[in-house]
């Protein structure tokens, strides 16, 4: 049996974190995709990540196999159909086929009190309900397997 070190873990394992959303909150998905870049995580969103003429669910399930993790952003906009179906089915497959890899289910509510409905497959899954937009980036940050590093000063330019 080959063990692998911590550091080629480090190394090795992947950084990317997969923004699932329905394109109705692209607005919302941003802000948390630039909080995670800026974070020295490697957040993988459709616009940037998917370049004109690719071949669409070949590059959403190539997204999932090089990501660690699946963050569902479940708005009331978000319906299980079509393209998110199977997202929700990649992301299962991932999961109980690596151990690194999580599933992390935000339930977000709109400004009437309705809230995103949770698609059955991701049921048996623990969920969040997070109050605020700061309190759903905790969530993904405590739920990511990737740990956030230590603080290192900035040389002054």
């Amino acid at each position: 049996m080959q063990t692998i070190s911590e550091d080629e873990i480090r190394e090795k394992a992947p950084r990317k974190v997969f923004l699932s959303h329905k394109g109705a909150n692209k607005p919302l998905v941003r802000k948390y995709y630039h909080l995670l870049k800026e974070l020295g995580f490697d957040p993988w969103i459709d616009e940037e990540d998917m370049p004109a003429g690719a071949q669409l669910m070949r590059s959403i399930r190539q997204g999932f196999k090089q990501s660690c993790a699946v963050v569902f952003f479940i708005t009331p906009e978000f319906k299980d159909e079509k393209y998110l179906e199977k997202e929700i089915n990649y992301a299962i497959n991932e999961q109980l086929n690596r151990k690194q890899f999580t599933i992390i289910t935000l339930q977000f509510e709109d400004e009437q009190g309705n809230k995103g409905l949770i698609p059955e497959m991701l049921e048996d899954y623990v969920w969040k309900t997070p109050r605020t937009e700061l309190e759903a980036f905790k969530e993904i940050i405590k739920s990511s397997p990737i740990k956030v590093g230590q603080t290192i000063w900035k040389i002054e330019r």
